[in-house]
């Protein structure tokens, strides 16, 4: 299994020991402890082209676009609609991108070749274009590598995968999967609540039995605190698998979790939990579903900061 530019590169046959999950952007400026005061005002939805395209009409075209850029190699012919293989191979590609804000267009071609040689030579060709080198998945029975653009305004991800299986006689099958994603965008409403004025900070128990017990959980009323926790946390963007079911890596605990109330032994209006699955967070605030925002490698070390707790996280 792997990710590329914050999505899941899924593999057709799982990796076993994974966990099957349902996963559920506004920036506030920086200082040297963390994130300052909240934002102003939650995230919008994504915007719009000037030429009124919807972000999706966007992805759409830039994902045709992509399959455009597709080099024949000499002899083949696009097919009209996948190619029927044993397996099902043709209906579910050894890789895909997974998010719930993109669009995937498919093509079909047939040329003469085995599955390696049409591949390194399709590889020579995009690569000298403006493609870089993405992932990869050897066979048998299939090769595929991934062929990536930058991100471009709205589109966070612009991925062509090219996928090949041989076909008998000497033929090899092509299946190309043009992939494009944008950032999703947070609800409205679905931060942590501006009348928060406490939070408790808790280590979450690792699996390793032998690690030490957690620290004591810490509670802060501190006006700054409190508000450059929640501004940390109403930054973190959607993550693109929220409210997809996917097989993750298991999470082995660890991590924190902050849980905001409006006054001293009040109930929880917001609660976060950090490295989850699928390098997600927890976040789910009153009268809201389960929210994944997307996890990063420094923020637990910025949460210890901004509350100048020295702990050492498993």
């Amino acid at each position: 299994m792997k990710r590329s530019f914050g999505l899941i590169l899924l593999a057709a046959a799982m990796i076993t020991g994974c966990a099957t999950s349902t996963m559920r952007a506004a920036v506030a400026a920086k200082t040297s402890t963390g994130v300052s005061a909240r934002p102003a005002s939650p995230s919008s939805p994504a915007p719009s082209s000037a030429a009124g395209q919807s972000t999706k009409e966007q992805a759409e075209a830039a994902a045709a676009a992509l399959l455009a850029e597709f080099v024949p190699p000499r002899g083949a012919r696009r097919l009209a609609g996948p190619p029927n293989l044993p397996g099902g191979w043709e209906q579910h590609p050894q890789s895909s991108l997974v998010s719930n804000s993109m669009v995937d267009k498919a093509a079909f071609w047939e040329a003469p070749g085995d599955p390696q040689s049409l591949l390194s030579w399709e590889q020579g060709r995009l690569t000298g274009k403006r493609f870089t080198l993405g992932d990869a998945d050897f066979g048998p029975p299939s090769w595929d590598r991934e062929f990536d653009l930058p991100a471009a305004g709205v589109l966070t991800t612009r991925a062509l995968i090219v996928e090949v299986v041989g076909a008998g006689n000497g033929q090899g099958a092509i299946r190309l999967d043009a992939d494009v994603a944008w950032q999703p965008a947070r609800p409205r409403g679905d931060l942590v609540p501006n009348a928060a004025r406490v939070v408790t900070i808790s280590e979450l128990a690792s699996g390793n039995r032998q690690a030490k017990p957690p620290p004591a959980p810490v509670t802060s009323t501190d006006p700054t605190v409190v508000g450059r926790l929640a501004a940390l946390v109403d930054s973190l963007p959607v993550s693109p698998l929220n409210n997809e079911v996917v097989s993750c890596p298991a999470a082995f605990g660890g991590g924190l979790q902050l849980a905001f109330r409006t006054r001293t032994g009040g109930p929880v209006v917001a609660l976060v939990r950090t490295d989850q699955p699928c390098g997600m967070v927890d976040f789910t605030a009153t009268g809201h579903q389960l929210l994944g925002l997307e996890n990063n490698p420094s923020l637990d070390g910025r949460i210890l900061a901004i509350a100048s707790l020295p702990w050492k996280l498993p």
